[in-house]
């Protein structure tokens, strides 16, 4: 979770732009108003990350960043605890010492890349394109070596999501299919890829985000028309097949926010987040045990810190929420959609949503970031 906290210990610092070229063609948007840290602050996960990154570190937390102090700290062994540097003096590294105003290109491709996942130990690096090419990265050292390529197949227009196994020793990926594909990395022929149906009554389905459970034994989907689905990969066969409401909007990000595997969340283009528990899940008409509203356009993207607790969402509306499951908003919340006249594949980014003039009726978001661009599929 070291992008987690990154966003949580730069409140105000500079955003990492993937895309330098793109970014000069299309600066980043002027916020007036910095994030209000009230509710933050009070927060458990704000002294935690507090406590992580700034106690024991270069002095004091009200002292000057001093990469010198840093070294004879470490020289002289002051505080050592986990090895040359305490966590929490890398941590301030990262933050403050470390150059990241620009980023490398690893590889150039002919067509767009859509999605690129780490396996958990972070050593491994996999992308998926539009070429219907997957290409796996060691990316255990500074430089990400090519190791292995695969021609993905039953790729209609292009692959849509991939996630690695929790051992990191095959992965999943998506497409406009009725079906997920898993393959294993020791065998990356065409012949090795496996077809998992998900037995769709919809004529053209399309997997828009796919992940594995933390045990392994599960795969869960988000699709157009609403839908999740849930497959059980030791019984092979679709456990849940289900929308996710009566309106039926493509559901974009799908996760489950802890290793229990029972508990997962849903975000799709009507902009609320939803949480669902499989122990207590009708199938025939499901219903989410709680809902996240705050967003005021569809969710493009989802992460959990994997503690049951919090979650982090991103936004066509132009913003990055931190949630705390432990609070939901009120079940009678409603959210009209007020933004669907752009369609933000081709159009300009409205600039009412870089500088929202208000918080939508029934948020409990902990904090809200902006200075992000959302603007293409």
């Amino acid at each position: 979770m070291g992008n987690f906290y990154e966003i949580l210990n730069r409140y105000s610092g500079d955003i990492m732009v993937l895309n330098y070229e793109n970014f000069l063609q299309n600066p980043l948007p002027v916020i007036k108003r910095k994030p209000n840290l009230d509710r933050l602050k009070k927060n458990a996960i704000y002294h935690a990350t507090k406590s992580a990154s700034e106690a024991g570190a270069a002095g004091s937390a009200d002292a000057p960043d001093s990469i010198v102090r840093v070294l004879n700290n470490r020289q002289f062994g002051l505080g050592e605890r986990h090895g040359p540097f305490m966590r929490s003096t890398v941590c301030r590294i990262n933050n403050h010492f470390r150059p990241n105003a620009f980023v490398d290109t690893v590889q150039k491709c002919d067509m767009k890349v859509f999605c690129g996942k780490f396996t958990g130990d972070g050593n491994q690096f996999i992308t998926a394109s539009q070429d219907t090419m997957i290409r796996v990265y060691d990316s255990s050292q500074c430089q990400y070596r090519l190791q292995r390529t695969m021609e993905a197949k039953h790729v209609s227009w292009s692959i849509l999501d991939v996630d690695f196994s929790p051992d990191g020793q095959s992965f999943v990926y998506s497409t406009w299919a009725d079906a997920v594909f898993v393959a294993s990395l020791d065998n990356l022929s065409s012949d090795g890829i496996q077809c998992l149906y998900l037995n769709s009554e919809s004529q053209k389905l399309g997997v828009f985000s796919v992940c594995y459970s933390s045990c392994g034994k599960h795969i869960l989907c988000g699709a157009n028309y609403g839908y999740m689905f849930a497959y059980d990969l030791n019984t092979a066969c679709c456990t849940l097949k289900a929308p996710i409401s009566t309106e039926r909007p493509d559901v974009n990000a799908v996760g489950f926010v802890d290793e229990s595997s029972n508990i997962f969340f849903s975000g799709s283009d009507h902009g609320i987040i939803k949480l669902w528990d499989r122990r207590c899940m009708n199938e025939s008409n499901p219903e989410a045990v709680g809902k996240l509203v705050g967003h005021s356009d569809g969710i493009t993207f989802i992460d959990s810190r994997n503690d049951g607790r919090y979650i982090i969402s991103n936004s066509k509306d132009q913003s990055i929420k931190l949630w705390d499951l432990r609070h939901m908003s009120p079940s009678t919340t409603r959210r009209n959609m007020h933004y669907r006249n752009w369609d933000y594949r081709w159009d300009d980014v409205p600039k009412r949503f870089f500088n929202a003039p208000r918080t939508l009726s029934g948020d409990t978001s902990i904090v809200t970031f902006r200075g992000h661009k959302v603007q293409k599929s």
